[in-house]
């Protein structure tokens, strides 16, 4: 039997019990020391992306909308993400 052992992002307290699921399936937790509740483990699509991936589709004169459609985002997160992107 493993055991994992999970601190709060919040107080890093290791006093966490399960407490349901959101909408999406993801098991959320509970500190009972500050009372937060998440999702420690969250999966973002956004975050599993290669940025330079994104940047160079974009700079090889696609707009904005093409690069979202080629990635499967919304324009509006390709926009943040390049205005976010330390010019080179």
């Amino acid at each position: 039997m493993i055991i994992e052992v999970r601190t709060c992002h919040q107080c890093q307290s290791k006093h966490i019990v399960r407490n349901g699921k959101n909408v999406s399936g993801q098991q959320r937790y509970k500190c009972k020391d500050c009372g937060v509740t998440r999702v420690l483990d969250s999966v973002q699509k956004g975050r599993q992306l290669d940025m330079e991936q994104v940047s160079q589709t974009y700079q090889e004169r696609n707009s904005f909308r093409s690069t979202a459609r080629i990635f499967g985002v919304s324009h509006t997160s390709v926009q943040r993400w390049l205005k976010k992107k330390p010019e080179v």
